[in-house]
């Protein structure tokens, strides 16, 4: 068969010739790729240790920050006074702190 007598149907059938190798070897190189997956190192703790390491300085940093300056405004209002215990800024419960050293005639005062 000539060029001349049926060309679109030559270019046609390479052309699907074309897509079908193509499409074999994506799925050939697919396939590779999944029974390497099972092969991959794990993925490493160190970065979400690290995470959660700097979050948990960092909420202590803030706590204490905040029962500073607490105690700071206490001492503004009331010079010389016993500082009470912060309440929780987070727990909406209820609250109570029985504690005689809390009182005004606390020892040590």
């Amino acid at each position: 068969m000539s060029l001349g007598e049926k060309p679109n149907k030559m270019i046609g059938e390479s052309l699907w010739r074309l897509l079908a190798r193509r499409r074999e070897a994506k799925l050939e190189r697919e396939q590779m790729w999944d029974a390497l997956e099972q092969y991959e190192r794990p993925k490493p703790l160190t970065p979400f240790l690290l995470l959660n390491v700097a979050a948990f300085y960092t909420g202590v940093v803030a706590a204490a920050i905040t029962e500073q300056l607490h105690k700071e405004r206490h001492w503004e209002k009331h010079p010389g006074e016993a500082i009470p215990i912060m309440k929780p800024v987070l727990y909406m419960g209820p609250y109570r702190v029985r504690r005689e050293d809390f009182a005004e005639n606390a020892p040590g005062q």
